[in-house]
């Protein structure tokens, strides 16, 4: 595989993405539906604010169950989004970002160009890049 590959021949140019103040329901079930592990949580500018995962929509919400008072349906994707992400430019090397990405333990990485998502790398378009060269 060519080590000069850029991420951005090979990101998703349209990621997931919802708004800060879009429910945890309607996160889950958007994950639900379209077969993701996770979303990114963007503002009207399409500035990166977070990212969720199905972890955390499934922690937030099983939490709820068992806290009186609590209604999973009031929590927004700001409420539970993590808000330090790690992104990467759309000109950052491949190996480079697969290597970060398994030694942070992470499945996706935004693509982040000046401020706002461009794009989107996750472990499964990885192994297609991987797959298609062995």
């Amino acid at each position: 595989m060519n080590e000069s590959f850029h991420i951005k021949d090979f990101m998703n140019p349209k990621p997931m993405t919802v708004l800060p103040d879009t429910s945890i329901v309607e996160v889950a079930k958007i994950t639900l539906k379209e077969k993701l592990s996770g979303v990114l949580v963007v503002d009207k500018s399409n500035n990166l604010l977070g990212m969720i995962s199905e972890l955390d929509c499934l922690r937030s919400m099983s939490g709820s169950i068992y806290h009186e008072g609590r209604n999973a349906s009031t929590l927004r994707a700001q409420d539970i989004m993590t808000k330090e992400v790690t992104s990467v430019s759309p000109e950052a090397q491949l190996f480079d970002v697969m290597t970060s990405m398994l030694n942070q333990g992470q499945r996706r990485r935004p693509v982040v160009e000046n401020g706002k998502v461009i794009g989107q790398v996750t472990c499964r378009q990885l192994l297609k890049i991987i797959t298609s060269y062995s």
